[in-house]
């Protein structure tokens, strides 16, 4: 989203993006299929990974441990990946495609 949202909304003073109604209206927004069981299944993954991640980021916060703190960060790249690849398939997004929003990230 954060790659649309930097491509189609005005910037404005501090580096923030402005959104508007017509900017939203823009999105493609694919919306699960729960009649389909490759959708319900794409969909049940990412809303694991996606729990998983927030308490990931609740025990980075409570983290005091430089070793446990290096971990837990390790793991949230990793989640996050996995979440980004989910999406991409979700989507159907070429190599091509892929490359462009990663290397906007």
């Amino acid at each position: 989203m954060r790659f649309l949202l930097t491509h189609i909304c005005d910037k404005v003073q501090g580096g923030f993006y402005r959104l508007k109604i017509a900017y939203i209206q823009q999105l493609t927004i694919r919306t699960i299929n729960l009649g389909d069981p490759t959708d319900v299944a794409r969909h049940d993954q990412i809303v694991s990974l996606v729990d998983q991640m927030l308490e990931l980021n609740r025990r980075l916060a409570e983290s005091k441990v430089p070793q446990t703190t290096q971990m837990l960060r390790r793991q949230i790249e990793s989640t996050d990946r996995q979440i980004d690849q989910l999406v991409y398939r979700l989507y159907d997004l070429t190599a091509e495609e892929i490359k462009i929003v990663e290397s906007e990230a």
